[in-house]
């Protein structure tokens, strides 16, 4: 095997309570270079908005996008069956190395993933018509021949992203084991920045210049693993399509729960689009915007803890450690919660301005910014369940158990149809209803996974997290109350004065467009100011654990020539 010492070997030296350093460590790297990505994909989705507002482009772009850009963005992501299941099975060691391996993993993946796609290219007027049946109303300014149209013409151009995924989550789950974290993290920037180029550039159909942007991106995706996926020292040969090689076997048994598990969130979101194809014009587009700006915190957060916290979880399972096992999972926790619930509270006062900040010019109207807030204030209280879910399916997958998240899964899909039609067709609630049952669902989840996992474990020792908890709330009230008060009572005259100046130098679009960034900026700093020092006098300890790391953040780089 490569002398490359894997990740799981270092992650887990210091896997000890009280130590977290090489956890604290990776955490920041990873989520130093989500947060890159994260904010490539908002320039994309600004990019996007501008030039297509929530209109038919951008509607049939969402609807197509589900179909074959989900599928990267779900299975060729980090934490993705792809990544979790490679990364797993490359981490023990065998005798002759994991060359073959790795090659047969890529082999069979591009041959079952490029069947997947073919199938998909060929029926895509039928995929089509049965995930979007909704009729559109003739004053929505398109039919619903063109709209759907439009969608399967994008999902026949995006149907090749259905095989890259598979590709793209080994090469990250390759990387992972090798102490690469880089282009994993990074790579999805290069997708973004592909769709912001097609969709400058000169063209007579917006829909083909963002899936063909898309496309593009995601090669770009594969292209930047290659490096990190040499590490494995992959090996060619004939026998890897006439036998297994050594962990093959386990990689399957482990991945194809794990790809039935993630396909059940998919297929919640497909029942979004039935619901919501009948509605509003944009309405689609509305809550994918809403729920893209949600997951961009949730991103960075989940993301870069899922990465190191993953290998410290199993090794704790494997020793038999349970007790270090809840220990590292409530720390983490609260850690996740210490960071997301006080975001959490500025989305909610601060949403709709930095909607329209980022989003509205060109194509976009003060209407398509109404309708996003009102998707985004509900969809926001769903941070706090969101993350503490993805942290105990964790759990379970230290404890090679991924068939209890799947039947969680899979009642979940049936409770979300039952709330869509009860919030859309009896309620009337519109795009709200939707995202009220998405808030819903996350609840219903996270209590599931919660009863089965104290099944496991025992009691997790929640009752220690409530005090935390409660200043963190506490904290995280006081933080959107100050934002709030502060945003609402800068005086209108200072700021028109100020915009005026500005309007000479860069003209009135921009000028408005830096007073109201500045508004938020100064709002939402004095609000987390305020967070900090009443966690500081009530001496939280996250507050701590973070302080200390960026002091010694300081510390290194000042001691640096």
């Amino acid at each position: 095997m490569s002398d490359i010492k894997p990740a799981t070997e270092k992650a887990n030296d210091d896997a000890t309570p009280g130590s977290g350093k090489s956890l604290a460590k990776t955490f920041s790297l990873v989520a130093l270079f989500t947060l890159l990505s994260k904010f490539a994909g908002l320039a994309r989705d600004m990019i996007v908005g501008h030039a297509f507002g929530l209109g038919i482009v951008a509607d049939a772009y969402n609807y197509a996008y589900s179909i074959t850009g989900t599928i990267l963005v779900l299975f060729g992501g980090q934490g993705g069956p792809f990544h979790t299941a490679t990364f797993a099975t490359l981490t023990k060691e065998r005798e002759g190395g994991n060359g073959k391996l790795v090659m047969q993993m890529m082999a069979w993946t591009a041959i079952a993933m490029g069947l997947i796609a073919l199938l998909v290219y060929i029926f895509a007027p039928i995929i089509v018509q049965a995930i979007v049946p909704g009729t559109v109303d003739a004053s929505h300014g398109y039919s619903t021949a063109q709209r759907l149209v439009e969608v399967i013409k994008q999902v026949r151009i995006m149907a090749p992203l259905i095989m890259i995924a598979g590709l793209v989550g080994i090469g990250c789950g390759i990387s992972n084991t090798y102490n690469e974290h880089f282009w994993p993290s990074i790579a999805p920037a290069f997708a973004s920045g592909a769709i912001i180029t097609f969709v400058l550039l000169p063209h007579t159909d917006g829909g083909v210049a963002l899936a063909l942007g898309t496309l593009v991106g995601g090669i770009g995706q594969l292209a930047v693993q290659i490096p990190g996926m040499l590490k494995s020292r992959p090996c060619l040969s004939l026998d890897i399509f006439t036998k297994l090689q050594p962990g093959m076997k386990e990689y399957l048994v482990m991945f194809l729960p794990l790809t039935f598990s993630t396909s059940i969130g998919t297929l919640i979101g497909y029942v979004d689009q039935a619901f919501s194809s009948g509605l509003v014009q944009g309405g689609w587009s509305a809550i994918c915007n809403a729920n893209r700006l949600v997951q961009l915190p949730l991103g960075i957060l989940v993301t870069a803890m899922l990465v190191p916290i993953g290998p410290i979880f199993a090794k704790h399972v494997t020793a038999g450690k349970i007790g270090d096992l809840k220990f590292e999972l409530k720390r983490a926790l609260t850690l996740l919660w210490f960071l997301a619930l006080p975001v959490s509270a500025l989305l909610l006062v601060e949403g709709r301005s930095v909607i329209k900040l980022l989003f509205e010019k060109g194509a976009w109207t003060a209407n398509d910014t109404e309708m996003v807030t009102s998707v985004l204030l509900i969809l926001t209280p769903m941070i706090f369940f969101y993350v503490a879910r993805d942290l105990l399916t964790r759990v379970f997958y230290a404890f090679q158990d991924s068939r209890t998240p799947f039947a969680i899964a899979v009642m979940a899909i049936l409770v979300k149809i039952f709330l869509d039609w009860l919030f859309v067709s009896v309620f009337k609630l519109g795009i709200g209803g939707i995202a009220l049952a998405t808030t819903l669902i996350t609840i219903f989840n996270l209590s599931w996974l919660y009863y089965f996992l104290r099944k496991k474990t025992g009691r997790l020792g929640t009752v220690s997290m409530i005090k935390p908890l409660i200043i963190m709330v506490a904290g995280s009230g006081l933080c959107g109350l100050a934002s709030y008060l502060i945003s609402n009572n800068i005086p209108q005259t200072s700021a028109q004065h100020l915009a005026s100046i500005l309007a000479s130098i860069v003209g009135l679009t921009w000028a408005n467009k830096i007073v109201l960034a500045l508004n938020i900026g100064i709002a939402s700093s004095a609000g987390l100011l305020l967070y900090t020092a009443f966690c500081y006098v009530l001496k939280l300890e996250e507050l701590r654990l973070v302080a200390d790391k960026v002091q010694a953040k300081l510390k290194i780089s000042r001691a640096r020539p």
